[in-house]
Formats: structure tokens, sequence, C-alpha cells
């Protein structure tokens, strides 16, 4: 059962902070985990306009808060104000947790570890498997690292903008040693790479319900995966993608378990608290409320 908590001067404070227009559901979904390990904290949701994240610093050091989360438009425009970010975060320019640590702020960005753990949780340890990675925005590099860091054989990364791609492939490749190849979305390449993957993972906007415009010319690819391959998208609930790999009877992780695992990643990074997967009922009981609580403003 979640704890009451009777706030007091021994209250940890973390913030959840966004655009001003956001209306996102995460603050719910940090304070249930909270609740869960019965800890006597609360997460707060703050906007704050583009530009203006050192005030955000500078209270939270000023404070003694225990740190934030960030949405977007903030994960890189933060980078410049800490003290400390983790390697790989800095390198892709993602950061979406800040811990305070004496007032030093220590960032990190938690996708890749989530979409591992999300994917370990459907199908087994990514050690020795050949990922290919669709998209080469920030979370297109955060999460193919995290899964060089857990033994992946080789990545290749697919991008519509194939420079960006090989920033990604050759910053991993310095980072970690493994083999990489790059290459754009022609159907040659990507049939190609996708009939030696054993794990696919999509991290590009397509797919996403906030742009309906954006779509794949084709999905022959996934026909190209073998069987036992893995397909997931950062992405969610569904889209045609990840419904064509299913009904292939391929195994398949969307966005949403990247989002729930990675809150356990966070609890350990912030409070030094490990949480059983079961928590995370608790989890996406929040993020249910929240969700229907936001169709109702």
């Amino acid at each position: 059962m979640a704890m009451r908590v009777k706030y007091n001067l021994d209250t940890a404070v973390t913030l959840q902070v966004t655009g001003p227009s956001d209306r996102g559901a995460a603050c719910m979904l940090h304070n249930a985990m909270y609740g869960y390990a019965n800890l006597n904290a609360v997460d707060l949701h703050v906007g704050v306009e583009k530009g203006r994240l050192r005030c955000v610093t500078d209270a939270v050091r000023g404070l003694g808060l225990c740190g934030f989360s960030l949405g977007e438009p903030h994960k890189s425009d933060i980078i410049g104000l800490l003290d400390e970010v983790e390697p790989m975060s800095r390198a892709f320019r993602c950061v979406n947790t800040v811990v305070n640590r004496g007032g030093r702020l220590y960032g990190e960005g938690m996708d890749g570890v989530g979409m591992r753990m999300a994917i370990e949780q459907t199908a087994g340890p990514v050690r020795g498997r050949h990922v290919l990675i669709i998209g080469a925005g920030a979370v297109g590099g955060l999460i193919p690292a995290d899964l060089c860091r857990h033994g992946a054989a080789s990545v290749t990364i697919a991008n519509r903008t194939p420079s960006k791609a090989q920033f990604i492939a050759e910053t991993l490749h310095a980072h970690f040693g493994v083999p990489v190849r790059f290459g754009g979305l022609e159907h040659g390449f990507l049939e190609n790479a996708a009939a030696q993957a054993d794990l696919l993972v999509q991290c590009s906007s397509v797919g996403n319900p906030s742009h309906p415009e954006l779509r794949f010319e084709s999905l022959d690819f996934v026909d190209c995966l073998p069987a036992h391959c893995v397909a997931a998208d950062v992405n969610y609930p569904s889209n045609p993608f990840l419904e064509r790999a299913s009904a292939r009877g391929l195994a398949t992780v969307s966005g949403e378990g990247m989002l729930y695992c990675q809150q356990l990643a966070v609890m350990q990074l912030r409070f030094g608290v490990e949480l059983p997967q079961d928590s995370l009922r608790e989890g996406r009981e929040a993020v249910a409320v929240a969700l229907a609580l936001r169709a109702l403003r």
C-alpha cells in the first residue's frame, strides 16, 4: 500500500520540468513510484520557457532540492548548466534526469536504459544481438549506446539523413569498439540490414500519434526480419510497424515499456532504491488516471 506522505522539512522534493504548455503525466507516475517505495518525497510539475533553465538549476542548488526530470524542449539546453553529464548523454545531447549531489548537478539520459530493460523483460539479455536502429535523433543514439554497454554484437543505424546515422555509428564505434554500419532508408539497405538483425528498434517519430503525417514508404523490411528478431518502437501504444511485426509472430516492445522501465533506473539513480517489477503496476495506474484527467481539461 502506498504511504500517505505528511509533507515536512524532511520531504525530498523533485521537479518535472517541461515547456509551459505541457500537460504530461510524468508527475503522477513519479509520485506513484515514490508512494510504492514508501519514500517521504514529492514530485512537482514546473512549466519553464525555453532559455530560462538557469532559474531551475539555481533553485535546485539554492533550496537543496533532490533534482529534476526534463521534457522537451529542455533536454539538450540543460547540458551547459550541469556540473557533470554521463558521456553518452553528452555526446548525443540528451539529458532527462538530473540529481543534486551536494550542490553539484549530474545529468543523464535514461531512455536507453529504459528501452534496454523493457527489451530484456520481453526477450532476455541483449548480449550478442545484432541491432538495427531506425532513426538518428538523440534517442537513436542513447538506445544503441546502452545496448552496446550490455554486450550488443553490432549496430546498424538507418536514417533518412545518412550523415546523422554516420555520426551515431562512429560515436558508438569510438566509445565501445563494436562493428557498426550506417545508411539511408532505401529499400535495399534497410531490407539487407533487417535480414541480419536480432533486434530492431524504431527510434524515429514515425508512428508517434503527435505526427500522423509521418509514415514509412513501405513496411516490407519487416518481412525480412528473422523469426527470432525482437521488434521495438519508442512510440506507443501501437502503430503500423509494431502491428506488422506482431502479425508475423515477432516479439514486440512499445515505448510504453521504455517509459515505465526507466522509472526503475531513475529511482535507483535518484534515491538508491531498487524496486521490483511489480511496482510498475502502480505506475501504469497513475498514468491512466493522469491521461483521463488531461482528457477532461
